[in-house]
């Protein structure tokens, strides 16, 4: 038998070692690739499902738009409105995924104050939104100057008035040499409304002020869409007592039978036996006056008001964990309607 020499039998024992080294090398790179390729794989098919979702959830938000936009669906047609897919799908008038849902609320915008129709400069108004400044905090020399900076910052003038703000002062204020303030213009949107001077005040006192306000509606307070806080608000800012706060939970309370008597029967909000109130019944209601001729009377039947025509439609849609909310704003939702707003934003669980 012939024997290798040393120095080769060591050659090919760590040619082998190399060889295993290279076939464990080549495995974990081969790993290394198979996981990157099930990771970009995996979130590629995940990327997909939510688009698909994503998709189909705005797809459900629009259809309950359509819904609420026929003039024929009442605002108690929860059978229309309320539709979703339950264990196995189906469910609703239309059929859909298990998983897969929409809501929709309509109404009236007009259960809001129109801050643009509120600054008109008589003194009606004039004396309406000071007296509701007063109830939310601030004296009667503040409520008039925050009232005469929100007059300059939406009349067309430059103008100032006694306590207002025009472009000049703004320049001063914020040390500028250009300044795009006043507007000079009715507000497009509440954001703007907080840009004005002094109005932080009422955002420190009043977080929830939103729900006080409005850009679109027709200008009186809708007394069948309004909530209890706001009526009550406007009855006591009608009244203009020495003592707005505690007039304030008076006129909470009779809000609240006011609009348990909207509610009728079985005092549920958008069913079939919910009843109409009008401006006199409200006005009534708050022991306000009626009578034009007085100053509290004028102030009522300016301020009060029904059969506002701008809706509110909000649709909220759910396709597994991806939520989509359309809001849209419609003036005139029974013939020739006119969209004022649009606006579509995803919510996720």
């Amino acid at each position: 038998m012939t024997t290798l020499p040393l120095s080769l039998a060591r050659r090919r024992f760590h040619c082998r070692g190399s060889a295993l080294i290279m076939v464990f090398w080549l495995i974990a790179m081969l790993s290394m690739i198979i996981y990157s390729m099930h990771t970009i794989v995996s979130h590629d098919l995940e990327l997909t499902i939510s688009q698909k979702n994503a998709f189909r959830a705005r797809q459900l938000a629009e259809m309950g738009i359509n819904w609420a936009m026929n003039p024929s669906v009442k605002k108690f047609d929860t059978a229309i409105l309320q539709q979703g897919g339950g264990e196995g799908g189906g469910g609703g008038i239309i059929p859909l995924e298990e998983g897969e849902s929409f809501w929709v609320k309509i109404r009236g915008e007009g259960g809001r104050m129109n801050i643009n129709a509120l600054l008109q400069n008589d003194v009606p108004h004039r004396d309406f939104v000071t007296k509701l400044f007063n109830l939310w905090g601030l004296d009667n020399e503040q409520a008039d100057a925050l009232f005469d900076c929100l007059i300059d910052w939406t009349d067309a003038g430059d103008e100032q008035l006694l306590h207002g703000m025009e472009r000049k002062a703004y320049l001063d204020r914020d040390q500028v040499e250009q300044s795009p303030y006043p507007f000079n213009r009715p507000f497009y949107t509440l954001e703007e409304v907080r840009l004005v001077e002094g109005f932080a005040m009422i955002e420190a006192n009043v977080p929830d002020w939103r729900d006080y306000f409005t850009i679109y509606s027709a200008g009186k307070l809708d007394v069948n869409e309004a909530e209890a806080k706001v009526m009550a608000a406007a009855a006591v800012a009608c009244k203009g007592t020495s003592d707005p706060q505690r007039d304030f939970e008076d006129a909470l309370k009779d809000a609240n039978e006011l609009v348990s008597h909207r509610f009728g029967a079985d005092e549920l909000e958008d069913t079939e036996d919910d009843r109409k109130l009008t401006a006199a019944e409200v006005i009534a209601g708050f022991g306000l006056s009626n009578d034009p001729g007085s100053s509290e009377g004028a102030m009522a039947t300016a301020i009060f008001g029904e059969n506002d025509p701008t809706v509110h439609i909000e649709s909220v849609a759910t396709v597994g964990e991806y939520r989509k909310r359309v809001v849209l704003i419609v003036r005139n939702r029974t013939q020739n309607p006119q969209i004022l707003s649009r606006e579509e934003v995803p919510l996720f669980q």
